[in-house]
């Protein structure tokens, strides 16, 4: 073959394959341009809940990518009302190819009963925003019926100068209502060397903080009780709350009415619970007096003991 030809068929060649190369990069363009951009999906399940004042209940928030999307997306939530909150198990994640957070909605006690709009959104560190919502309905909180407290709790507790106490839990000499009330009559002659008495309610029956039962009282604000002394001027105090050990009262305390002087008629008191955690009670109600404000003792009685 003559140099012409070579040359001729060479110059051919090179051609057609450029021409190759040209077309496989034009399909090349045409089939990356025709794939979608990479991007995220969000998602929450349920996309309604109902919940009362005060409670939280989780849901779960899902993030799904698309189209091979490799970037982390941060989560957050909004409201127009402040008494809901929102917190994340996850609050940010790469979505390759998919990740799930547990949502926890917190509601104030205070929050107006009605429908709420939680908006999550979903932002990507490349800048793409997703967003779903969830429906919040928000119900009252069940009034509590006044709880007695000798209808859960045991005078078991008793400390200090014990032989100084003499109790009749059901005294039926006088009474703010009903047919009987608690009488405790106390000497004040420091018989185990203490120089103070006391007693506690209890559940179970003398339970210092060993045993795992309790009473659930959640949804009392306060306790409420009468009490008079015999003569007038007895000092006294009462509480509620405050016993340790291994299980404890989950409300802490003791709450305390301070050492209040009593008058011969009945009048009513008030210990403020609100706020407190009442889901584990074991020290119901407490009274104690000592000798240096009651040098020759005292005679008190109280009746209608509540948790309101």
């Amino acid at each position: 073959m003559s140099e012409i030809k070579r040359n001729f068929f060479t110059q051919k060649n090179i051609s057609i394959s450029t021409v190759i190369v040209a077309i496989a990069a034009i399909i090349v363009t045409v089939i990356l341009r025709q794939r979608p951009e990479g991007s995220f999906s969000i998602s929450v399940n349920p996309i309604e809940i109902s919940v009362q004042q005060g409670g939280s209940i989780p849901a779960s928030v899902n993030i799904i990518a698309l189209n091979d999307y490799e970037y982390p997306v941060y989560l957050s939530t909004s409201t127009e009302n402040s008494g809901i909150t929102a917190s994340f198990s996850v609050q940010s994640m790469k979505a390759e190819p998919s990740f799930t957070s547990i949502m926890t909605i917190n509601l104030k006690k205070d929050i107006v009963p009605r429908t709420y709009t939680l908006l999550i959104k979903g932002i990507g560190a490349d800048g793409k925003e997703k967003k779903c919502n969830l429906i919040v309905n928000v119900t009252s909180t069940p009034q509590l019926e006044p709880i007695k407290l000798t209808d859960l709790f045991y005078p078991s507790g008793f400390m200090g100068d014990q032989d100084d106490v003499r109790l009749n839990a059901r005294f039926t000499g006088t009474s703010h209502t009903g047919n009987s009330c608690i009488q405790i009559s106390y000497s004040a002659k420091s018989s185990n060397n203490e120089g103070w008495a006391g007693i506690y309610w209890q559940y179970p029956d003398g339970n210092w903080g060993d045993s795992e039962e309790a009473r659930d009282l959640t949804g009392a604000e306060k306790l409420t009780f009468w009490a008079r002394g015999q003569q007038g001027g007895e000092k006294v105090e009462f509480k509620t709350g405050g016993i340790n050990g291994k299980h404890k009262d989950s409300m802490k305390g003791p709450y305390s009415t301070d050492v209040l002087t009593l008058t011969t008629g009945w009048e009513k008191y008030t210990i403020n619970l609100k706020g407190k955690d009442l889901s584990h009670v074991i020290g119901g109600f407490c009274w104690v007096a000592s000798a240096d404000l009651n040098h020759k003792g005292c005679t008190i009685y109280i009746d209608d003991i509540y948790f309101e």
